[in-house]
């Protein structure tokens, strides 16, 4: 069914934005030959809540292909390509995140969101590998690691508690210093009348404890020196929630993959989504405006994501705090720390923002 054809009959897309799919279409077999991966339009139904295959490219090269069949006018489930819902609905690009595709082979998904000339998302245009074989090779190469591991571990286990003791010490000493430090900080922005002066140290003293949460919970040692990053979440959410005085009018959830990872990583997690929970806080939420904000970790092959999502009252993109010190230190912090990128966006349901991250490579 040519892609004009299914859209009439199954989606509510206006011509012009039909005619915008078109347009794209025609260049998804270069694509496909540039990527050497199969390519496709998705975009939703009629009802707004079913995704389904619009148009769809392969690579010319033999082999390359996951698909023995066309899947055009397929449905496209939740549970098996996640990416695609996501990016469809938040309007910002998902990459590196593993799908089950309509034939059962688990390939790799970059999406990025198709917009018509009102800005509004029409669909979305992916990038798929086959991922398949490369799972099944690196589960052996684990299994070797982990035998290897296992071995090593034994003869450092006396020498490793002496060092992990030592460690919690340092841990613990480097805790106490930075509560110190906020404390000492509230004290003087309790002092201030100046309301640009309390304001500029209630944000620095949350970065502060920020970063006094990573020791906390590197001192209690659980994880051979590496941070549950669910954990690091809800514990930074708690000291915002904390600080910010909004009470409970507004929730912070925190939910989505859990991974392990090192305290450096940490540190530069913990301050980027810091400045973007409270800046939703902030600005989402004037007076006695109610709502949640929902913090979610999305597990990759190479990049992870984070994902910070409010219902507030949105913002201008045009408006100077666009500009502001939290934003430039979270697009910092993501290009130059974790190696990703940053996204931000309104739309008419508050306010959605990611960072990336990758993860270091397995030591041998």
């Amino acid at each position: 069914m040519m892609l004009r054809e299914l859209c009439r009959i199954q989606t509510a897309l206006s011509e012009a934005d039909i005619a915008r799919l078109e347009q794209l279409e025609q260049e998804l077999p270069v694509i496909a030959e540039l990527t050497n991966a199969d390519i496709f339009i998705d975009c939703f139904d009629k009802s707004g809540r079913t995704v389904l295959v619009a148009a769809q490219a392969r690579p010319a090269q033999v082999g390359s292909s996951v698909y023995a069949e066309d899947v055009v006018g397929k449905t496209v489930l939740r549970e098996m390509e996640p990416a695609v819902y996501h990016a469809v609905e938040s309007g910002l690009p998902a990459r590196d995140l593993k799908a089950i595709t309509q034939e059962g082979v688990t390939v790799r998904q970059d999406v990025v969101p198709v917009r018509g000339k009102d800005g509004k998302v029409i669909g979305v245009l992916i990038c798929e590998k086959d991922i398949s074989g490369r799972l099944i090779r690196e589960k052996k190469y684990d299994e070797l690691a982990r035998e290897k591991e296992e071995h090593a571990g034994k003869q450092l286990l006396v020498a490793g508690k002496t060092g992990d003791v030592r460690m919690r010490e340092v841990h613990h000493r480097v805790k106490n210093n930075l509560q110190m430090i906020a404390s000492i900080m509230n004290l003087q922005a309790r002092r201030s009348d100046n309301q640009q002066v309390r304001r500029a140290f209630r944000e620095n003293t949350q970065r502060v404890l920020s970063i006094a949460a990573i020791h906390d919970i590197l001192t209690r040692g659980e994880e051979g020196g590496g941070v549950r990053l669910l954990l690091l979440l809800e514990r930074i959410c708690r000291e915002i929630q904390a600080v910010s005085g909004i009470g409970s009018r507004v929730r912070i959830l925190v939910e989505g993959d859990d991974l392990l990872i090192s305290a450096d990583l940490a540190s530069s997690i913990a301050l980027a989504v810091n400045e973007l929970v409270t800046n939703a806080l902030e600005h989402g939420y004037p007076g006695d405006r109610t709502g949640r904000v929902t913090v979610k970790a999305q597990a990759g092959r190479l990049f992870s994501t984070i994902w910070v999502e409010d219902d507030g009252v949105g913002y201008d993109p045009m408006e100077p705090r666009r500009g502001s010190l939290g934003l430039e230190l979270v697009t910092l912090t993501a290009r130059d720390k974790l190696r990703g990128d940053f996204r931000i966006a309104p739309d008419e349901t508050g306010t959605k923002a990611y960072f990336s991250f990758r993860m270091p490579p397995k030591e041998d």
